[in-house]
């Protein structure tokens, strides 16, 4: 009997069943985190597209990146006033940041080259989201819209009408942002 036990599940025999369905149950719950794991990713716009399109940045690309003059008086604004990055930094983007560097290892050590020899931490970051905003505006759109929602439902019948036209104008200014930033020629400072 012990042989048998010692074997892994799909070779043991029915006879008690405890042991194997404790092992489909772990199976399952592990499947099951993979999943939620990949929503998350999902959610957070971490895209296989993404994570290639990272794949290509440069210390270069981000030393060299044009910065609009609002975003640098904006980035000097905030280095007076003290604040910390995670007040720069939506919810959602702060979310992202942390999967993006645990998922891709190169992002990870472009960040330890630059930060803080060649920039300040929220630079880098500035200039990543301007990087890839075409790759995760529908998804930051959507959590966005989410959480609007989520507070609708939280205050109750009065406020949901000019929650849902709030809702519909963020929209439509998260859609008709320039791209100005988002224009600078990544093909150019990749060759």
């Amino acid at each position: 009997m012990n042989l048998v036990k010692s074997l892994p599940w799909p070779f043991r025999k029915r006879t008690d069943g405890g042991d194997l369905t404790k092992e489909i149950d772990n199976s399952r719950k592990n499947s099951k985190g993979k999943e939620s794991e990949k929503e998350e990713e999902e959610e957070l716009g971490i895209t296989d597209s993404l994570i290639e399109f990272v794949k290509t940045f440069t210390v270069e690309i981000f030393k060299s990146y044009p910065l609009s003059q609002d975003d640098r008086s904006a980035d000097s604004d905030r280095n007076k006033g003290g604040e910390s990055l995670r007040s720069d930094l939506s919810e959602w983007q702060e979310k992202h940041a942390i999967c993006i560097l645990s998922k891709n290892k190169e992002i990870a050590k472009l960040r330890y080259n630059l930060c803080p020899k060649h920039m300040k931490e929220r630079r880098f970051w500035t200039i990543y989201f301007l990087l890839v905003k075409n790759h995760i505006a529908p998804y930051e759109i959507r959590a966005i819209q989410k959480a609007k929602l989520k507070s609708m439902e939280n205050n109750g019948e009065n406020s949901k009408k000019n929650n849902a036209i709030e809702l519909e104008m963020t929209e439509s200014n998260c859609n008709s942002l320039s791209t100005n930033e988002s224009d600078f020629d990544l093909e150019s400072q990749i060759k």
